[in-house]
């Protein structure tokens, strides 16, 4: 994050972007290192979150307490991670594929939408409408169908988030090395994805 005090950022739009990868350094956090330069070269306020590092945990063992607005049994980070994307302006989230479906981290916070936004009016306004993604899986790894898993949210909703699925093979990488974002062509992708992005926030 840019600046040097909080009184530098005031009056700016501010961008989260969080890798929900098992790797600490990854393609997830080297794409997402590359958008956050983008964002701060236009002068946006810049917020990585790195989900390796916080507790994310599925729902279990309640009583559908979110269904009846009482406190939630999990005692974990998700909270303050659904508090960082209200506090936001445009959220990205960066996805790997495993087993043809996105990262269990993900889905796990996913899931969590429930008690973290008491309405759809609420998670609608105060989420969707900012959310972006990159998908990182190849196409034999079911990298299409974990793209659409992630759209789920958006159907009969009007409008959809700006999405890119970056399969390592189609430019010639190993998944397994972390270097999409030395790609050439992978960074003219992510370049038009923030000018978009950017657009889209024209008006806020």
């Amino acid at each position: 994050m840019g600046g040097s005090g909080v009184n530098s950022w005031e009056g700016l739009l501010k961008v989260l972007v969080v890798a929900f990868s098992a790797r600490g350094e990854g393609n997830c956090k080297r794409l997402c290192t590359y958008c956050l330069g983008k964002f701060r070269d236009r002068g946006w306020q810049t917020e990585f979150l790195n989900v390796f590092d916080p507790k994310v945990t599925p729902c279990n063992k309640c009583r559908y307490e979110c269904f009846n607005d009482e406190a939630c049994p999990v005692d974990d980070d998700v909270p303050r991670i659904y508090r960082m994307c209200g506090e936001a302006d445009v959220v990205i989230f960066a996805v790997p594929t495993y087993g043809g479906h996105l990262a269990s981290l993900y889905l796990a916070f996913a899931e969590r939408a429930q008690y973290a936004h008491r309405g759809f009016a609420d998670f609608e306004a105060d989420f969707l409408k900012k959310v972006n993604f990159l998908i990182i899986g190849n196409l034999s790894a079911g990298g299409d169908m974990a793209l659409h898993e992630a759209l789920y949210d958006f159907a009969n909703l009007g409008f959809w988030p700006e999405t890119l699925l970056f399969p390592a093979r189609e430019y010639g990488r190993s998944s397994l090395d972390g270097d999409l974002a030395e790609s050439s062509e992978v960074r003219r992708r992510l370049d038009r994805f923030v000018e978009v992005v950017l657009k889209r926030c024209e008006g806020l």
